[in-house]
């Protein structure tokens, strides 16, 4: 085992070096991948999913130091089902995995500072990273890092690429362990293969890396004001309301929000476009369940609209149509035209302002035998305008993880009709 000690605390600007790497080991599946399975290719959506890692931090105050030979040998036993994430891309423009079970590196790290430091953290700032695996590259497909708080606690991050997984097979790997952690016999996963079809796919890898500043601010909406949204969108409706779900309540609102702070900042009317990732598992098919593994999950648009014209019901009424048709797409050469065009739009020239709701799914109840987290955090990791909806931990409302330029947050986060609804954490 390697193991680096630091033995200074440093700082970088105004952040603190809070953690200490105490120990790094690399882990390996329990049994040898057979040969059938050496090779992992890549399906039609998984290449137009970006080049990045994404960091799922989950927090534990019940944590109790234990041996952590239990986490790392149920890690083990879990990359045997789930092998592709044991693997590695020989190259970033490789369209397979190389399923060779090289292993996810797992490290363990001391943190200077107490868990209710990050628990009530009201943004994501730099010293959030001091909780991610520091060693991410576009070879590797996961790497876990244990770290472990003074006066308790633990806050567990694994860390996937984007190209083998979306945030659904995230969570479902998160569960798969936890539960061999417990001892138990979770359901295995399954794997579906969607051909790359012959689509002349855009290179937008690049778009959003141009040097802008980005602020990251974490809003709650109690259930209680959400019912509230939920009423004032229904009377836009007059005789026909839309009846509209939290989620897509609040998605309107922020996008309204968003785009008015963008106004505010040029000076005059920008047309921008709405993308919303959907759950093709949710999609009436034989060929998808809840365990599939990949990159399931599509981006639906409303595109080229302006705070001049955002209606809450009709940004409502305008994604539910997107989502219509995405459902009846019949086969890949659709969902291909589906893909391609979404990635068209993306690149525009317009500000593109993506959600990703991962609520009603059990973030919250992984649990590794230390009780069901305290919090559970995405990451942002690249640039651009993002907003991750999240069911709070106790269930009272939803949490939404913003990310904007500098000069828009500014804005944004004081919109008086966003704040009749909103709480900074």
């Amino acid at each position: 085992m390697n193991k680096v000690i630091m033995t200074k605390l440093q700082r970088f600007g105004k952040i603190r070096q809070l953690h200490t790497i105490i120990s790094q080991e690399t882990i390996k599946p329990l049994s040898p991948t057979p040969p059938h399975l050496k090779i992992h290719k890549l399906s039609l959506i998984d290449y137009f999913a970006h080049h990045t890692h994404m960091p799922l931090i989950f927090f534990y105050q019940n944590y109790k130091y234990s041996d952590t030979n239990i986490l790392k040998k149920s890690l083990s036993q879990c990359l045997t089902q789930y092998y592709p994430f044991a693997g590695r891309f020989q190259s970033p423009s490789a369209d397979h995995i190389a399923c060779n079970d090289e292993g996810v590196k797992f490290l363990e790290a001391s943190i200077d500072s107490p868990l209710d430091y990050f628990l009530l953290k009201k943004e994501q700032d730099k010293t959030l990273d001091q909780l991610i695996p520091k060693g991410l590259d576009n070879h590797n497909m996961m790497e876990v890092q244990l770290n472990h708080f003074t006066c308790g606690g633990a806050a567990l991050t694994v860390s996937v690429s984007h190209k083998i997984a979306d945030g659904v097979t995230t969570l479902n790997l998160c569960n798969h362990w936890a539960a061999l952690t417990r001892g138990e016999s979770p359901r295995n996963p399954s794997f579906v293969f969607l051909p790359k079809s012959n689509f002349n796919i855009p290179d937008y890898q690049v778009m959003g890396t141009c040097k802008v500043e980005y602020a990251n601010r974490i809003f709650k909406f109690p259930n209680s004001k959400l019912n509230e949204l939920k009423k004032t969108i229904n009377a836009m409706g007059g005789i026909a309301p839309v009846n509209p779900t939290r989620v897509e309540s609040l998605t309107s609102l922020l996008f309204k929000c968003a785009v008015g702070a963008a106004t505010t900042k040029s000076g005059c009317l920008h047309p921008s476009n709405l993308f919303q990732v959907v759950n093709l598992r949710n999609k009436d098919s034989k060929d998808f369940t809840k365990l599939t593994v990949g990159n399931l999950s599509v981006m639906v648009f409303v595109e080229k609209m302006d705070s001049g014209q955002i209606e809450l019901d009709q940004v409502i009424t305008s994604l539910r149509k997107e989502i219509v048709e995405l459902q009846g797409v019949r086969d890949m050469k659709e969902l291909g035209e589906v893909l391609e065009k979404s990635v068209l739009v993306f690149m525009n020239g317009c500000p593109n302002y993506t959600f990703t709701g991962m609520c009603r799914l059990p973030y919250n109840q992984v649990d590794f035998g230390w009780g069901k987290p305290d919090r559970v955090m995405l990451r942002v990791v690249h640039p651009g305008s993002y907003f991750i909806l999240m069911d709070t931990a106790c269930g009272d409302g939803i949490e939404v993880t913003v990310q904007l330029e500098e000069d828009e947050m500014a804005i944004f986060e004081n919109d008086k009709e966003l704040l009749t609804y909103a709480q900074h954490i």
